[in-house]
């Protein structure tokens, strides 16, 4: 007999939920930004605390706010002392509150949330920037203190999953006056080095003046820049810098950000194992499938002769409908021949030839008779137009008995007064030129 599975109503599974929660997890800090502050008549605090990655519903009741040191405001970063439960009546996760403080102290705090805006607002926390850690490195570069916890930690992690894995530490100071600057040199190295496959800053946890070298403006940039992908993996869980919103990736612990670089050696080897299981069942099952199609064509195999019978009878087939088709192709073009012929005789050019050689002769003799008379008709007009020429002739007057008179400068002269005594002039005659001097001059 199996047993009737319990049903559940909605609030008997959500009060079995917050004991559940309450139970497992108790009071825990929180680190993150408080978004959606509001406060209510009745004196309690609402809001939701937020990084990065998520959010949280929060609630903290008047009798317990009444003791914060501090009004919360929008994007205050705080450390948030909670109880994990359930609000049954709509089955939402929250924090119920017990203590809250800033995460930083004065002006620090508002230079980290200052730079925080800058940054944000130019884009540099944009996720379409942001680039996959690879899945599979083969070089990393470790940017930490040769001496702290935390590259204990990281290689510990990397050793356990994959030994093969080559790490290149780039020792910094990771606070103190120089530790931003010598982060940013290690971050140009490796761009300029060009063999890693992923760099990785990480220390141990501090308070926010232990971690400021992280909030640095210049780091930001360069890992912003950086060609190559970055994990920051600074201070604990709860800590939050500059450089955890701008790397590509941001870990909660050096062990966690180990275990992303690094691909688990021993999964490796036993999903190289399956492969190679997988691998023989495949070549098994084609070895018996190859067997049957052997099978199947052995089956299909034919004797020689009876073969050679059966391509000896279709050769026969084929020979005899290759004669009956040379001979049907062998009429058509006979009968296409005999078309073509006769068209041909009736088309003989002899006839045209014939036609056209007379009408050539007459075309010949009218041409003939048309130059002549237009010859004619040229040379009685040709012969008109000489002797109206001839008649209008300077030349033609001068055979008459008359003559031209000119001064020498060429001008015709038709009156006495153009002439003055002793005046050279040009006498033009019939067959040449004669030139006189005016002796007198009287007028009629």
């Amino acid at each position: 007999m199996t047993d009737t599975p319990r049903i559940w109503q909605v609030s008997e599974l959500n009060h079995a939920a917050r004991n559940l929660l309450e139970t497992r997890f108790g009071i825990v800090t929180v680190s993150g930004e408080i978004s959606g502050f509001t406060r209510a008549r009745s004196g309690h605090w609402y809001f939701r605390l937020k990084d990065m990655d998520g959010q949280v519903s929060c609630a903290m009741f008047r009798n317990k706010n009444l003791y914060c040191p501090f009004e919360p405001k929008e994007g205050d970063l705080v450390h948030f002392k909670a109880k994990v439960s359930l609000y049954p009546d709509r089955g939402d996760y929250q924090l119920i509150g017990e203590q809250m403080q800033l995460a930083g102290s004065g002006n620090l705090q508002q230079a980290f949330l200052a730079l925080k805006q800058k940054l944000l607002d130019e884009g540099l926390f944009n996720e379409q920037h942001k680039r996959a850690i690879p899945k599979h490195c083969q070089r990393i570069a470790v940017i930490s203190s040769e001496n702290g916890a935390a590259i204990y930690d990281f290689l510990k992690v990397l050793q356990q999953r994959m030994p093969s894995l080559a790490v290149d530490l780039l020792p910094v100071t990771v606070q103190g006056q120089n530790a931003a600057s010598e982060s940013v040199a290690a971050i140009e190295l490796c761009n300029l080095m060009g063999q890693h496959d992923v760099i990785v800053l990480t220390r141990g946890g501090g308070s926010i003046e232990d971690l400021w070298s992280y909030n640095d403006e210049h780091l930001a940039r360069a890992i912003y820049s950086s060609r190559i992908p970055t994990v920051s993996a600074v201070g604990h869980e709860t800590d939050f810098t500059i450089a955890d919103f701008v790397a590509d990736c941001r870990m909660p612990t050096p062990s966690a950000a180990a275990e992303l670089v690094s691909a688990d050696q021993s999964e490796l080897v036993h999903r190289v194992q399956q492969l190679e299981r997988l691998l023989g069942q495949q070549w098994q099952k084609h070895l018996q499938n190859q067997q049957l199609n052997l099978s199947r064509l052995r089956a299909l195999l034919q004797h020689p002769g009876q073969k050679l019978n059966d391509q000896s009878q279709r050769l026969d087939h084929l020979q005899v409908r290759l004669e009956q088709a040379s001979l049907k192709q062998l009429q058509a073009k006979k009968s296409s021949y005999d078309q073509q012929h006769s068209k041909l005789i009736n088309l003989s050019p002899g006839t045209g030839i014939e036609a056209h050689i007379k009408n050539t002769i007459q075309l010949k003799q009218r041409l003939k008779t048309a130059q002549h008379s237009s010859f004619e008709r040229r040379l009685q007009r040709f012969t008109g137009l000489a002797a109206q020429l001839n008649q209008l002739s300077p030349l033609h007057t001068l055979s008459r008995g008359y003559s031209v008179t000119q001064n020498m400068q060429a001008q015709v002269v038709t009156k006495i007064g153009q002439i003055e005594a002793k005046q050279a002039l040009k006498i033009t005659l019939l067959d040449g030129h004669a030139q006189v001097i005016v002796d007198s001059v009287s007028q009629r």
